[in-house]
């Protein structure tokens, strides 16, 4: 490839990549643009229903007049027949058409309103008399829910038991910057020119991407998108946070009787998706604070003379970090399709069409594990670092999880000795005897370590209902000082076949040799095991251990199925695991539980390290 050729396909290959990551950007801001014309939208709809008022009564038939008396009555005209009355329209008995149409002409004169709204009354638009009418087939549409249409968000407005659609609420989001930089763009459109302008000077100084630089132009471009996309996040939470502050304002002023102040459950039932609150004075702008660990946006409502109250809102940039799937990718497209085009170069096509195939057969693999585990782990990390700290550490729950996982580890040196004394006899019997009996029994000791766990939690769990293995004590479960023991009896039931056979692997590989040499030394059975078998073990029992210890600081499903974390209300059961169930799914304190999460990680990973360790020696030596 010529040097014109080989510059025109670097070039492309980085405007294809920062195009890519541009649009992935400009589509995040488009969604998050929609989902607060959405929520406003809502909003605005549950804020028409609380402070329209119903149309007033039919007035009563009048009475017919009383004539005097010896006065004759004339007879009236027969009536004339005459087309049924018209039924009044769904909107029309479900709110005062005069105050809707004054409500909803007052929605455009808010101060500070970051919106275009348009109420219809039926079909026929309130606000714009002018604008187009909807279709009867909108409003029927809209029974399943709101939907976008013509450029704006549509969403229903129901009668006042929120049974039939009366109308609708159109709101079409006015233009907003989307950056601080001149003409409202945002970090990324900067950063993928000088990503396209360190790829032309690599084209051109022909070095590889690791060397010119344009990867880090690139993970610069992924790192500028990705604040775009949070702050258009951002964006999304805070309109709707001050646009809703007007409406609760507004409504404060509408809904109580004169002298009487609103009470939080009117306003309550206009914020369907966020949460109000007394608060106090507070600056005027929206703002993120921790609330029982987690992160929440809110904004102080003046809703009379000195009364306050706090609308919170779960924020939108919470779950930005998931853009970052698109946008790594699409920003390293530039430097991955250079260094192809470069091995492609320099490779024979042989070879290059048995590399292609083999890294087909990786692919799915590779996607899996991007997908699935790194990820996760990476949203991990994100989340915990939105968690209140301090509020994780002074739990007491939390330390209790901790003491708890440790305590229930010492299970671990047990169930060791007793496999090591299970693999001594196993392998002596196999010595002497041989045949099927050593090896049956082998697998007979190793059937609790393959069964299900689930299976062997029921199992137990009935064995200690019914009376704690018959030794007439009362069930161990329910005792807060004897469940944990309950559990680590299970365990080391569960576990001692697979160490045992571990064990009997290493005891089948110490060479004969030294077993005879220590005979012919006039070593006994106790001597033989202190000075020759357990030495040469050591590597073994270290393994044993460490991955022990490993699987119950993991241990989550014998506390479930057996204790929950009880007996309460000492948590007596409830290990670090089963508490990161518990704060992630019960309060939904994500972020607490991700912290959880990475804490526990950095203990097995002090563990997991000298494991690997002993497993690279024994590759070393094998």
């Amino acid at each position: 490839m010529s040097s014109r050729g080989w510059a025109a396909s670097v070039a492309a290959a980085a405007a294809v990549a920062a195009a890519l990551t541009l649009v992935v950007v400009m589509s995040a801001q488009r969604l998050y643009e929609r989902a607060f014309a959405f929520r406003i939208a809502g909003t605005t709809a549950a804020y028409i229903a609380a402070v329209t008022p119903p149309p007033p009564p039919p007035p009563p038939p009048r009475r017919p007049r009383t004539l005097p008396r010896g006065r004759r009555r004339t007879p009236a005209p027969p009536p004339q027949p005459t087309s049924a009355p018209t039924p009044l329209s769904p909107a029309a008995r479900a709110y005062h058409l005069p105050s809707l149409l004054t409500q909803a002409r007052a929605l455009r004169t808010l101060p500070g309103w970051s919106s275009d709204v348009e109420v219809y009354f039926g079909t026929a638009p309130l606000v714009d008399a002018t604008a187009a009418a909807l279709s009867p087939d909108d409003l029927v549409q809209l029974e399943a829910g709101g939907r976008w249409h013509d450029g704006a968000a549509l969403v229903p407005l129901k009668d006042r038991d929120g049974q039939e659609v009366v109308g609708a609420v159109a709101v079409r989001p006015l233009p907003a910057p989307h950056g601080p930089l001149p003409g409202g763009f945002g970090f990324a459109v900067p950063a993928a020119i000088i990503a396209v302008g360190a790829a032309v000077v690599l084209a051109f100084r022909e070095r590889s991407p690791r060397r010119g630089g344009y990867v880090g132009a690139a993970l610069l471009l992924a790192l500028a998108a990705y604040v775009d996309v949070r702050a258009a996040a951002r964006q999304s939470t805070d309109r709707w946070l001050i646009d809703t502050r007007r409406l609760l304002q507004e409504a404060a002023t509408r809904l109580p009787p004169p002298r009487v102040p609103v009470a939080l459950t009117h306003l309550a039932s206009m914020v369907r998706d966020g949460e109000i609150v007394a608060g106090e004075p507070a600056e005027s702008a929206p703002r993120r604070v921790h609330v029982h660990g987690e992160r929440r946006a809110v904004v102080a409502v003046l809703i009379g003379s000195g009364r306050w109250i706090e609308l919170r809102s779960v924020p939108a940039e919470l779950e930005a970090p998931r853009w970052l799937i698109l946008l790594v990718p699409c920003a390293l497209l530039g430097p991955i399709a250079i260094v192809g085009l470069r091995w492609a170069q320099r490779t024979p096509l042989r070879s290059r069409r048995d590399t292609v195939i083999a890294w087909g057969f990786l692919a799915p693999a590779a996607s899996h594990l991007t997908v699935f585990t790194i990820g996760p782990a990476i949203y991990t990390i994100y989340l915990a670092s939105s968690a209140n700290l301090r509020t994780l550490v002074h739990d007491p729950l939390t330390w209790n999880s901790v003491v708890t996982s440790a305590a229930y580890a010492l299970y671990v040196p047990i169930s060791i000795a007793l496999a090591l004394a299970a693999a001594l006899a196993v392998h002596r019997y196999q010595r002497r005897w041989g045949g099927w009996g050593g090896r049956l029994l082998s697998a007979a000791f190793l059937l609790p370590y393959v069964a299900s766990v689930v299976a062997i939690a029921v199992l137990w769990q009935a064995i200690y209902r019914a009376g704690s293995l018959g030794l007439g004590r009362p069930d161990w479960l329910s005792n807060p000082h004897t469940a944990l023991l309950a559990l680590m009896l299970v365990s080391i039931w569960a576990h001692v076949g697979g160490q045992m056979i571990v064990f009997l692997g290493g005891l089948q590989a110490i060479p004969q040799s030294y077993v005879d040499a220590a005979l012919v030394d006039g070593a006994g059975s106790w001597r033989r095991f202190w000075r020759v078998t357990l030495p040469l073990l050591r590597p073994v029992t270290w393994f044993v251990l460490l991955s022990g210890v490993i699987g119950a600081l993991q241990m989550f499903t014998l506390v479930l199925v057996i204790t929950q974390g009880g007996p309460l209300p000492l948590h007596s059961t409830d290990v670090l695991v089963h508490r990161i169930y518990r704060t992630a799914f019960g309060p939904q304190a994500l972020g607490m539980a991700s912290a959880l999460a990475l804490m526990l990680a950095a203990v097995l990973l002090v563990f997991r390290w000298p494991q690997r360790k002993l497993l690279r020696r024994q590759v070393r030596h094998a």
